[in-house]
């Protein structure tokens, strides 16, 4: 059953996007960091619950992050930034923005793919090519969106997460009750475990 699902053409569909693969990740990690850090026997019970809640927190912050640099700056820039560095490309040409390339990418299967181009190439005016060249204009178009998705990830969760939730964090965690992790031994220092 597991491997139906892992190979049906839906899930295969869903994990062909940069972005998709990102949001996959994220959500895994946001529900499973935390929920490792809460069967964790050695860690006391108020420390788990800060631990958990920050991770969790803090991985909902990545995700919103990604999904909000990637969809809007990136992937929607993707070929407007494109047609400023390969200026004569053809592809580039004959679709506005990675939109309508993507609509044309899923609506065509991947045999119908070269004639469709060559036919919207030839209703723009643009040069027509061979197969094979086509087939590499299709793949060109297709890096661009999946390089800028992959550089919006960078950014998004490198860059733009960490300074999202230091602010966003700390607060949250004061509204749950939760704003430092809280030791049953108060003024004792922690001992290292030298058995680890």
């Amino acid at each position: 059953m597991i491997g139906k699902i892992l190979t049906s053409p839906t899930i295969y569909n869903i994990t062909q996007t940069t972005q998709a693969q990102v949001g996959i990740e994220t959500g895994l990690k946001a529900v499973g960091r935390p929920g490792f850090i809460l069967l964790d026997g050695n860690i006391d019970s108020n420390t788990k619950k800060y631990s958990a809640t920050k991770e969790f927190l803090y991985q909902l912050t990545c995700l919103v992050a990604s999904i909000a640099v990637i969809v809007p700056v990136f992937k929607k820039n993707s070929f407007a930034i494109a047609k400023k560095l390969f200026k004569d490309e053809q592809i580039l040409k004959a679709f506005k923005n990675s939109d309508e390339f993507n609509a044309f990418y899923k609506a065509n299967s991947k045999d119908n793919r070269v004639p469709k181009l060559r036919e919207i190439y030839v209703n723009k005016g643009l040069n027509v090519f061979s197969d094979e060249e086509l087939q590499e204009h299709i793949h060109l178009a297709k890096g661009i969106i999946e390089t800028t998705s992959i550089a919006g990830s960078i950014l998004g969760l490198s860059i733009v997460a960490p300074m999202l939730s230091r602010p966003l964090i700390r607060p949250a965690l004061k509204k749950l009750g939760l704003d430092k992790p809280q030791t049953d031994k108060k003024d004792e220092p922690a001992k290292l475990n030298v058995e680890a």
